[in-house]
């Protein structure tokens, strides 16, 4: 199965531990990079940028929303999000963090379109559990 992963985070350190993550796994995905939340939620609320930058859908999009990044944090976006993505979407929200703690666990889960919450680093094992679980696409 064909998806695009989209990593939207501040830290450059972080996005290529995803690519690297990406390269190392199994999977056959498509990886698209955002550096600031802001910058998402313009790709995502623009159609024609959207369509340019992610493709129509499907293929599913899976997004690894970084919870803390200046300018817009991850739950800023995602309160955008609630009211841009729609049911036939299939965008796949993952928020993922350097800190566990239990409070953002909690607020994550108020919307029914993010699945997961990762700690950080994203590894290749984590990556491949999580598009199996959420679009059941590895071995």
């Amino acid at each position: 199965m064909n998806f695009k992963i989209v990593v939207v985070d501040d830290d450059d350190v972080d996005r290529y531990l995803v690519q690297r993550a990406l390269a190392a796994s199994s999977l056959e995905a498509e990886l698209i990079e955002y550096q600031a939340g802001d910058l998402f939620v313009q790709a995502v609320t623009d159609p024609n940028r959207r369509l340019a930058e992610m493709g129509s859908t499907p293929p599913p999009i899976l997004v690894l929303l970084d919870v803390n990044m200046p300018r817009m944090s991850g739950f800023d976006v995602l309160r955008i999000l609630e009211k841009e993505v729609k049911e036939n979407d299939l965008v796949v929200v993952t928020m993922y963090s350097s800190s566990d703690y239990a409070q953002d666990r909690a607020d994550a889960e108020k919307y029914s379109f993010v699945k997961d919450f990762l700690v950080k680093p994203i590894t290749a094992e984590k990556l491949e559990h999580l598009a199996n679980s959420i679009f059941g696409v590895c071995h």
